[in-house]
């Protein structure tokens, strides 16, 4: 099977004349003699090529010429595991069970068929029998890291980790197991030990722009953010065209305010893939960090084109549509992203500005009670759905949600000067002057936000009273 121990009995010329009279017997209809050992090297080839199909038809002439050979039941069982039929490749194994006990591929097929039937503790029970049958250094270590492939393959990397590190004490300078050490590693959540082994990686081979990346991937995920950058930039200066690492790379300056550097890669990204809604859409929320307009919109247009459902473009341009003053504009678009998705607090917030400098207080009180129901841990939210009711003299209404919101905000002095101002408004005085104090305990600074609500209250003694008492 594809990984499996292989002699190499001819030179790839002699084999290259074996597989060429196989074929030509075949496509002759004629019958030709091949003994074992050349049906296991062109078996062994068909399965590498990925021929099953092939490779059955081989083995089945085989056993004509051939019909008590050990190692040809064995190569039957693997093209069953190849054709994920275990059972079959056990019921096909126990026909010669015991007859060549030293056999170790034999014991490696079984293994690989246990491990397939979900019985990971025989499997490697016939793993171990396998590397006891030999004694060579090479064939071992070939045999570890087919063992390892093989786990690697039904997603036990725990358990290859432990055959690849007997490999990597037989040759500590083995890339192929070096990396897969630290491709286990990460995938068992293990990565301080993966990056050690990426780093013996690039000790050996520095100019692998992939082993940069990957070790990039895992500074950036661990929070290594100033590692994670120089492994992305060199992955990058390996390989200019790496867009992978162009965008992990662009990504991590973007998410660091570098957004002049972040832009410069954006670009060069889109450069080798032009329709990447994504990247345009990256790039655009930059240039409108960096107050240009104009590049912004262009690229949010660009990201609309080739993703049209995409709400974060829709805020995307209404939010610069919004800074220039196109507020009809800017309308149209918020409103369209909250269409698209009605989860996210910041579409409705950005709804509700909108509204309200369109003095649409009924319409930006609906986006602001949204956005309180979607996020209510954040004050702005309670303090602009009250501003706005009460901006459309719904006092009774603003009253009970501020109330509500105190339940979350107890020592705002924002919504405790509102509550003061609303029950001053709805002609409840001693419980206007209690919340006034209360508010005035919490932070006198503030106390301007119950007069720009009433500030016919200017003329209250007890409220003037309280102001004096502050003050003096």
């Amino acid at each position: 099977m594809k990984g499996s121990h292989r002699p190499n009995y001819f030179g790839d010329n002699q084999f290259d004349e074996l597989l060429a009279r196989y074929e030509k017997m075949l496509g002759e209809g004629e019958q030709y003699y091949f003994d074992v050992e050349d049906f296991e090297q062109i078996i062994d080839h068909y399965l590498d090529v990925s021929k099953t199909g092939k490779a059955l038809h081989a083995v089945r002439y085989a056993f004509r010429l051939h019909p008590n050979a050990f190692a040809l039941k064995v190569k039957k069982a693997q093209i069953h595991l190849r054709n994920k039929n275990p059972k079959r490749a056990l019921s096909t194994l126990k026909e010669v069970q015991g007859l060549e006990a030293s056999n170790n591929e034999f014991y490696i097929t079984l293994g690989h068929a246990y491990l397939l039937l979900g019985d990971q503790q025989t499997a490697e029970k016939h793993y171990q029998n396998a590397l006891e049958q030999v004694s060579d250094r090479e064939e071992t270590l070939e045999l570890l890291q087919n063992i390892a492939q093989t786990l690697q393959f039904s997603d036990m990397h725990r358990a290859a980790i432990k055959y690849l590190k007997k490999a990597h004490e037989l040759e500590p300078k083995n890339l192929l197991i070096i990396y897969d050490l630290a491709y286990c590693y990460e995938k068992t959540d293990q990565p301080k030990k993966s990056l050690s082994f990426y780093l013996t990686y690039v000790d050996i081979e520095p100019y692998s722009e992939h082993i940069w990346f990957s070790m990039g991937k895992l500074y950036h995920e661990t929070a290594q953010l100033a590692n994670a950058l120089d492994a992305y930039e060199m992955a990058v200066a390996i390989n200019p065209d790496y867009a992978d690492a162009l965008f992990e790379l662009a990504m991590l300056q973007d998410e660091q305010g570098h957004e002049r550097k972040a832009i410069d890669n954006y670009l060069e990204y889109l450069e080798r893939d032009p329709d990447s809604a994504e990247v345009h859409f990256f790039l655009a929320n930059c240039y409108y960090r960096e107050g240009q307009d104009e590049n912004a919109l262009g690229h949010y247009q660009k990201a609309l084109k080739l993703e049209s459902y995409n709400p974060g473009v829709y805020y995307g341009i209404a939010r610069v549509l919004f800074r220039q003053e196109h507020l009809w504009d800017a309308l149209f678009y918020a409103k369209r992203a909250t269409m698209l998705d009605d989860s996210d607090y910041k579409l409705f917030v950005l709804y509700g500005n909108i509204n309200s400098r369109l003095r649409m207080y009924k319409e930006s009180a609906k986006a602001y009670l949204k956005a309180v129901e979607l996020k209510p841990e954040t004050l702005s939210h309670w303090i602009h759905l009250t501003d706005e009711l009460i901006h459309n003299q719904k006092y009774d209404q603003a009253l009970k949600y501020v109330l509500q919101g105190l339940e979350m905000h107890a020592s705002s002095p924002l919504l405790y000067f509102r509550l003061a101002a609303l029950y001053y408004k709805t002609d409840r005085l001693r419980n206007a002057v209690r919340s006034f104090k209360k508010g005035m305990l919490m932070d006198a600074d503030y106390y301007e936000e119950f007069f720009k609500v009433c500030p016919e209250a200017k003329r209250s003694r007890e409220i003037k009273k309280l102001l004096k008492n502050q003050i003096t």
